[in-house]
């Protein structure tokens, strides 16, 4: 099934794996790189990207999926990845502006684009990101249904809402997730990337412990797999090999749509636990009172040693009958 806006048909998609890795929280991200049509789509018309700072542990994961007919869906996402590149590297230190910036410029660029080419009129695409600091605070934006997730200590929680008629009824608790992923609105989305001049985008902040491992991925994979499967499967094996078995499930259960699968994890043995605020803990330097008992215990040990050597030479110096 397309995804539609009012009046727009559209879609398709692509499938990557990052394993990243965090030492003393500065970000060392390896790629697994795959991409998968499904089995029913022919044309791939998601897109994803990664980019890290050269100078701060900072780095970004964005995953886009397309819509818009044959050409424009494809065109939609890639424009949106190369307009959140270009805001990452423009260094903003605040994250959220950061993020809320870089989701704005894609919207402008896409909108422009479909504006000036008949061809690529109506088209638009979802967006998700994920922002690591360097510090325990990560940062998600996203607008549509593709998704970030979360998974620690072997529970999954989903760091985003849907912005989509079936993500409104399971809200309002009209629908089960189970009953949204089979609903006929369920390629129905809100908001979209590049479909009206201004764009809203959802931004929070998440917290980041060792060992969490998170997920992001366009709904060919959650539209197919239910949170508890796709949790097994995150967490059953390292990422790069959890990537190809959530590809693989998705497309065992009908892969209906392309898919997009990011997963970067932080490392159980990270080095430098950060506070909430970003610092560093440390052990408590020792008080006035610490350096004064310190100093008398010295001095006691400094007597006794002089106290003995004077008894042992004035020991030596007697002689025997």
């Amino acid at each position: 099934v397309e995804k539609q806006l009012p009046g727009v048909k559209q879609k398709t998609k692509k499938a990557y794996g990052l394993f990243m890795e965090l030492s003393d929280w500065e970000v060392d991200l390896e790629e697994c790189g795959r991409r998968d049509v499904g089995r029913v789509r022919s044309v791939n018309q998601d897109d994803h990207g990664e980019w890290r700072d050269a100078d701060r542990p900072a780095q970004l994961l964005f995953v886009a999926d397309g819509m818009g007919g044959h050409r424009g869906g494809e065109v939609a996402s890639r424009v949106a990845v190369e307009q959140v590149g270009l805001a990452f590297g423009a260094d903003d230190p605040d994250p959220e502006r950061l993020l809320g910036d870089a989701f704005e410029r894609a919207n402008r660029e896409v909108f422009q684009m479909a504006k000036r080419d008949f061809e690529l009129a109506g088209m638009g695409t979802t967006g998700v990101a994920l922002l690591l600091t360097g510090e325990p605070t990560a940062w998600v934006a996203h607008v549509g249904d593709s998704r970030a997730y979360r998974l620690r200590d072997g529970e999954l929680e989903a760091l985003t809402s849907d912005h989509s008629v079936v993500g409104e009824l399971v809200r309002r608790g009209q629908l089960t997730p189970e009953q949204a992923r089979v609903h006929p609105q369920s390629n129905e989305i809100l908001r979209a990337i590049g479909t009206q001049p201004e764009v809203n985008v959802d931004i929070a902040a998440v917290d980041v412990r060792p060992g969490d491992r998170f997920l992001l991925c366009s709904d060919g994979l959650c539209g197919m797999l239910p949170d508890d499967e796709i949790a097994r499967a995150l967490g059953a094996a390292p990422p790069p090999e959890a990537v190809g078995r959530l590809i693989d499930l998705a497309n065992e259960a009908g892969g209906t749509d392309n898919i997009t699968v990011q997963i970067a994890e932080i490392p159980r043995d990270a080095a430098t636990i950060g506070t909430p605020n970003g610092e560093e803990t440390r052990a408590p330097s020792p008080g006035p009172e610490s350096a004064a008992a310190g100093t008398a215990i010295r001095w006691v040990v400094a007597l006794a040693l002089v106290g003995a050597l004077l008894l042992l030479l004035l020991g030596g110096s007697g002689t025997s009958r």
